[in-house]
């Protein structure tokens, strides 16, 4: 629902910006230890989310949706990189609720119940992370990453028979750039996310991250 040359322009951008992710920082013999680490860690977050204004309008939510979800991440200091495979929940914001009487299972009570609306985002990311400062306990993380929208609708929650619609909502290519530090065995950093296709337009995480 972007302009195309708006398309063209952010597509051109992100094709740069995953391709710098990917490739860049390869660690030089100089820049890495005798001994490789690797391993898996698990991280928990918090994103503010921007939709595309009229993607969002034609959907009748606002521009606007809070996710929180979780990700496994697998590191290797061979190449500074990480990959990131996780999942959110998108809580929209609705302007188009609607409600229904329902009928309780057990006691065949009937009450008025308001639809929510919701989705599932499956995302994955993969870049480095550049460690500086004292004992290497700020970093800058750089990624290209790729989000899809699952169950996306507005309905009433746990009814098994209710009215339901779908919200056409796309994710899509997006870049990462983030600040963070450790503070003992955690993690906690600071990431914007710029999309390049779909309805979103961008995200700011705080995300929370330690070993397994």
């Amino acid at each position: 629902m972007k302009s195309s040359l708006s398309r063209a322009r952010r597509t051109a951008f992100a094709t740069s910006l995953m391709f710098a992710s990917l490739t860049s920082f390869a660690a030089s013999p100089n820049n890495q230890s005798n001994t490789a680490i690797t391993g898996w860690s698990w991280s928990g977050h918090v994103d503010h989310v921007n939709f595309d204004k009229a993607a969002a309008a034609s959907q009748g939510i606002e521009d606007t949706a809070t996710a929180l979800g979780g990700a496994a991440e697998y590191y290797s200091s061979n190449s500074e990189n990480t990959l990131s495979l996780g999942i959110n929940v998108l809580f929209y914001r609705d302007n188009e609720a609607f409600g229904q009487y329902v009928e309780d299972y057990w006691d065949d009570d009937v009450d008025y119940e308001e639809s929510d609306a919701n989705a599932f985002m499956l995302f994955a990311e993969y870049g480095p992370k550049y460690r500086f400062g004292q004992d290497n306990m700020t970093f800058v993380t750089l990624r290209g990453g790729v989000s899809g929208i699952l169950a996306s609708e507005r309905s009433i929650s746990n009814c098994s028979n209710c009215y339901s619609e779908d919200i056409e909502i796309d994710g899509g290519l997006y870049g990462v750039i983030g600040i963070g530090q450790t503070l003992g065995r955690l993690d906690l950093g600071l990431q914007f996310q710029q999309y390049f296709t779909g309805d979103l337009d961008n995200s700011l995480r705080l995300k929370l991250s330690g070993a397994f």
